[in-house]
């Protein structure tokens, strides 16, 4: 929470060692309740907008393709920015960045899952639940931003140019997700 109130002493709660890096990749099984959710809404909104039957969709094809892209988009950020390091000068600063982008995915997913869980259960129509997603997305964008600010030591430009990486990783892989189940 320090972090998303710009403070850089949040830094101090994170295990910043080489162990600490390959532990936060574990991250990844918090989120998979998430992940869950998060599909079982985009299976919902399909079914919503009459794009797909429910006895018609390709339900296996489905959760492989995200499970992959999960797969995929939790360590295509770390894997780029490890081989970028050294040219855009962040290479003493990756291992706390990376343990503090993996650490704070929980609380960034957290709005999500509340927007998603609102829209399973009927309490929110399709349309709130996008509006309530891209609310969602510009606060997580912001909160990226602050932590590649504060975690990097990075100029604005570049925390910009790292956030905006990732964001773009992150549809490449959702638009590739989509075309292996046959969205």
């Amino acid at each position: 929470m320090l972090l998303l109130r710009n403070r850089p002493e949040g830094m101090s709660f994170f295990d910043q060692s080489i162990q600490g890096f390959w532990r936060s990749f574990g991250v990844v099984f918090l989120l998979l309740p998430v992940a869950l959710v998060s599909g079982l809404a985009e299976k919902q909104f399909y079914f919503s907008e009459n794009l797909y039957h429910p006895e018609g969709f390709p339900d296996s094809a489905f959760w492989t393709s995200q499970l992959f892209g999960l797969g995929i988009d939790w360590v295509a950020l770390p894997l780029i920015l490890a081989l970028l390091a050294v040219p855009i000068g962040i290479s003493h600063r990756y291992v706390p960045f990376i343990v503090v982008r993996n650490w704070t995915s929980v609380l960034a997913s957290i709005p999500y899952l509340i927007t998603y869980l609102l829209f399973l259960l009927g309490i929110i129509s399709p349309g709130i639940a996008v509006l309530l997603s891209f609310s969602c997305l510009v606060a997580v964008l912001w909160y990226r931003f602050l932590i590649a600010r504060i975690a990097l030591q990075a100029t604005i430009s570049l925390a910009i140019g790292v956030v905006v990486l990732d964001f773009l990783l992150t549809l490449v892989i959702s638009q590739l997700v989509s075309m292996m189940w046959g969205a």
